[in-house]
């Protein structure tokens, strides 16, 4: 649809004039006087003054400048109030147009995007993905745009999902191999720890982070070059022991002997006294 009237300016009164050269002669004239003035003790007063003077040429200007500005600008508000008042009319028309033609737009977007979930849904279950990798997909915003053709996100989301189950595979094939790996790992440091019979064992957990990415024949030179160093640490600490000469140094330690009577217990308390001697290692002899 055309429109056959467009706006036009009937009139354009928006010229300004003033007397720039005649002002900008007079303030040449009138400024001549204060230059190559030089501010000394003596005259600094009177300079003060001076500057002072030349500043009140500087503020009258300024200020005419700022009123006519905010003359000027008046009627270009006028305008632009006027325009909007035209407008409104414009949008009272099309805003119950736009909104409805915006839940028309989200209801599409919403069909559309349970359709490409779903079709997820099935690349996944095609080509086996767990959710931890499904989620690992990168959706495209640009799916939901209405020149985005269903055909063209298929080819793109099946692209993604073959990929990212390529990786599923790989992840899972190191771990199989990690597992068997493991088991082999742990055979190895306990017959070697059967065969060594440390006094301090070197376990599994010591050995599995530095072996786990070896090649198994590297990690079974490692694990036994460790066993045989500690062995050699162990033998050489025991020899150390045996070289030692130890002197043993009797001591006697002086007795005295005493002669305790005890009256009026009962069966049970001497029993227990017995007992307490006994347990001390006193000789005793009962009357």
């Amino acid at each position: 649809m055309e429109i056959n009237l467009t706006p036009v300016v009937s009139r354009n009164e928006q010229v300004f004039k003033w007397n720039k050269d005649e002002i900008k002669s007079y303030f040449e004239a009138q400024l001549e006087k204060y230059k190559g003035l030089v501010v000394t003790e003596e005259n600094y007063k009177e300079m003060v003054s001076a500057k002072n003077e030349i500043v009140k040429y500087r503020t009258t200007l300024d200020k005419f400048c700022k009123e006519k500005k905010r003359e000027l600008k008046r009627p270009i508000e006028l305008f632009e109030e006027e325009v909007n008042e035209v407008l409104k009319v414009v949008y009272d028309a099309e805003k119950p147009l736009a909104e409805q033609i915006k839940y028309f737009d989200e209801k599409e977007v919403q069909e559309k995007t349970e359709t490409i979930n779903k079709f997820i849904e099935k690349m996944v279950e095609k080509y086996y993905v767990r959710a931890e990798y499904a989620e690992q997909l990168q959706r495209d915003k640009r799916w939901l745009n209405k020149t985005a053709k269903m055909k063209d996100i298929e080819t793109s989301i099946e692209g993604m999902m073959i990929e990212i189950a390529k990786r599923q595979q790989s992840d899972d094939d190191y771990k199989q191999i990690l597992a068997e790996k493991e088991g082999m790992i742990e055979f190895v440091v306990d017959t070697c720890n059967q065969q060594y019979e440390l006094a301090t064992p070197i376990t599994f957990n010591e050995c599995w982070p530095v072996v786990k990415d070896m090649p198994l024949d590297q990690a079974r030179e490692f694990i036994n070059s460790k066993f045989a160093k500690r062995n050699e640490m162990e033998e050489a600490a025991r020899a150390s022991i045996t070289n030692e000469t130890v002197e043993i140094v009797e001591t006697s330690e002086a007795k005295t002997s005493l002669t305790v009577t005890v009256y009026n217990l009962t069966e049970e308390d001497a029993k227990d006294l017995t007992d307490f001697l006994e347990m001390r290692g006193y000789k005793y002899k009962e009357v």
